[in-house]
Parts: C-alpha cells; structure tokens; sequence
C-alpha cells in the first residue's frame, strides 16, 4: 500500500512539473547554458529580483505556500520538489524567459539574460536546500 500511495505521490508532483516546466519549454531549451562565469551567477545576486517578481506566487522559499498561490486555478511551481531535480537549466532559463501561458509572465522584457540566468541558480538552491 505505501508503494501505490508513494508512486501516486510522484505521479502528481511530476504533472504538476509537466504543466510549470519541461513540457512547456522545447527540446532545444535543455542545451541552452548560462554565459556567466561562475562569480556572475552568484544565486545571491538574484535575490532582490526573486524577491520582486517572483516570491509572490513562488513564496520566499520556493514552495509556493503563499496566498497568492492558494488563490490560483493552476498553482505555481514549487521550487523546492524533486520534479524540479529533471529540469535543466536551460528548461527553467526558458520558463523564465518566456512564462507559461496565462499562469506566469516572461520576463525577458523586465529582467536582462544575466538576471534571468542568476535566477536559474536562485531556484537551484530551492532544491538543493531540502
């Protein structure tokens, strides 16, 4: 019984990545790499934009337990869940860049390719911080 509730369990979150992530970006999204020396890619730089744009709906912590979050029809990504360990950073570079639809908005007007490249690596911590 707990390997039918804990396969369950994996099927959702990885719908739930399937609808915020890799399904949405193209296949050519996964070769895509930062062009930022590791010292430009400082996660950290990327806070206050996080802060801005994305902790909202996101949460402060990638988990996506915010108000916001709880009011959407198609809820957020958590940042934080293992569906986020398939993603390549090219994939999330690419959400980021071009938003989802309806549900989230690209940033490629607001946010220059530097900032959205240091947010790839703000949202890794997410992951790595379990």
């Amino acid at each position: 019984m707990r390997i039918i509730a804990a396969a369950a369990l994996a099927a959702l979150s990885l719908l739930a990545h399937e609808g915020h992530g890799k399904k949405n970006a193209p296949a050519s999204a996964r070769k895509l790499k930062s062009p930022l020396a590791a010292t430009q890619a400082d996660a950290e730089l990327a806070r206050p934009a996080y802060d801005k744009h994305c902790a909202g709906c996101h949460g402060a912590d990638g988990k996506s337990q915010t108000p916001a979050a709880a009011a959407m029809k198609t809820k957020p990504t958590d940042l934080a869940g293992h569906a986020m360990e398939s993603m390549k950073d090219g994939e999330i570079y690419w959400v980021i860049t071009n938003g989802i639809g309806k549900t989230m908005p690209a940033f490629k007007d607001k946010l220059s390719e530097a900032e959205r490249w240091r947010l790839v690596r703000r949202v890794r911590q997410f992951s790595h911080a379990r």
